[in-house]
């Protein structure tokens, strides 16, 4: 097979979203893009299993440092359950381990499932995973057979389901849509879908629609960026057109923008403050203390990631903890 032609391509610090074909690891989405335009520092927020296609948003250059803010938003999936049926890995990439009856399995039972389920519950993550377990991935532990030697009770955690639908359920096989946490485990809630209905499930498609406020609607899939590469950063989100969903405080004093990116903590008055602070748009009136807050400078660049607290003599001590520019 052809290597894909190198182009000498710098990506914009920023973030570009893609539509991850099934078939893909998230690794390989971000191989795939330095095979065509060299080694970049970049990275991807949330993993996708091999087998989910959709949303993938990656992150170039500086934007790799605001990876974490874009981790913590909602995500939403479409996802199909085939019924009757378990596999190793809880979908349809592994090996069927087990079968049970599925006929007696209806719509409304399903709709009442999902309705129960909404809401905050521990989960425990499947042995197919990338959690580590000291140091090493569980799915290396579970591909190497020593799956008794991972106390997976220790590794679960507090996941949210905001909404759970049932959208149909034809020939064994139910869709559904879901609104949930980072770090949800789709394949798991799927399981749990089938136990509850009597019954064993796998899933076999899955698809993210989006994360926070990135919709899967707004991603380029890699064949139209392989024809368009040349225009690539005509399509890469600058860093301070980003969505973080937290507030922002725009610097209008150069000397004092500049002793922030030195790492020295600026007092400013409350007035001053309150008039240079946004939150998603909208100015704030009264401030409390922020542990993050986007700081911009006057040409309406952002140019790090800082903190906002209130002193006792009522002005706001402002800190670069990390920087974008």
């Amino acid at each position: 097979m052809n290597r894909p032609q190198l182009r000498k391509i710098v990506p914009i610090d920023g973030l570009l979203l893609v539509y991850k074909p099934p078939g893909m690891t998230s690794k390989d989405v971000t191989r795939w893009f330095q095979q065509r335009i060299g080694k970049v520092k970049m990275g991807h927020v949330g993993t996708l299993d091999p087998l989910a296609e959709g949303l993938l948003p990656l992150l170039f250059g500086k934007a790799t440092r605001i990876q974490d803010f874009l981790l913590a938003g909602t995500k939403a999936y479409e996802f199909d359950v085939g019924f009757g049926v378990a596999t190793d890995t809880l979908d349809a990439d592994g090996q069927v381990v087990a079968h049970a009856p599925k006929e007696h399995i209806t719509e409304e039972q399903l709709h009442k499932i999902c309705e129960s389920m909404v809401g905050d519950f521990m989960q425990v993550p499947p042995m197919y995973s990338a959690i580590k377990f000291q140091g090493k991935p569980l799915y290396e532990y579970a591909r190497q057979g020593k799956a008794d030697q991972v106390p997976l009770q220790l590794l679960r955690k507090i996941i949210q389901i905001e909404s759970l639908h049932c959208l149909r359920l034809v020939d064994g096989v139910g869709t559904f849509r879901i609104r949930c946490s980072k770090g949800t485990y789709v394949r798991v809630v799927a399981s749990q879908i089938a136990e509850q209905a009597g019954s064993l499930g796998t899933i076999t498609r899955l698809l993210r629609l989006s994360s926070g406020d990135l919709s899967c609607e707004q991603a380029f899939k890699l064949d139209e960026l392989e024809n368009n590469l040349e225009n690539l950063n005509e399509r890469i989100i600058p860093i301070q057109d980003i969505n973080l969903a937290i507030p922002s405080w725009r610097a209008l004093d150069t000397a004092l923008v500049d002793r922030l990116k030195m790492g020295q903590e600026m007092h400013v008055e409350m007035k001053t403050f309150e008039g240079g602070l946004t939150h998603d748009g909208v100015r704030r009136a009264t401030i409390r203390s922020l542990d993050h807050v986007i700081l911009i400078d006057n040409n309406g660049k952002s140019f790090g990631i800082g903190s906002a607290h209130v002193l006792n003599t009522g002005r706001i001590a402002v800190r670069m903890k990390r920087g974008l520019a």
